[in-house]
């Protein structure tokens, strides 16, 4: 986690070259930020959506996914 800075530091002086170049480079990230956010809010919709679905399953259907999954991990193995 990155702590942010204030306008100077404790004692008073300006912040360093590298400090604000470290500033510029935490900056330039936010787009990257925003896309990895957007991703994972995409993923969340889509577990939510499955969970939903499952949740609307007969337990004949139930039985039947569980077969075929038990089937296809043996197959891997």
């Amino acid at each position: 986690m990155v702590k942010p800075m204030t306008n100077t530091q404790d004692d008073g002086e300006s912040r360093t070259p590298q400090q604000i170049a470290e500033l510029f480079a935490i900056a330039g990230r936010e787009t990257e930020a925003i896309e990895q956010l957007t991703g994972c809010v995409a993923h969340l919709h889509e577990v939510q959506a499955a969970k939903a679905q499952l949740a609307s399953l007969t337990p004949a259907e139930v039985r039947a996914a569980l077969e075929f999954r038990r089937g296809g991990i043996g197959e891997a193995q």
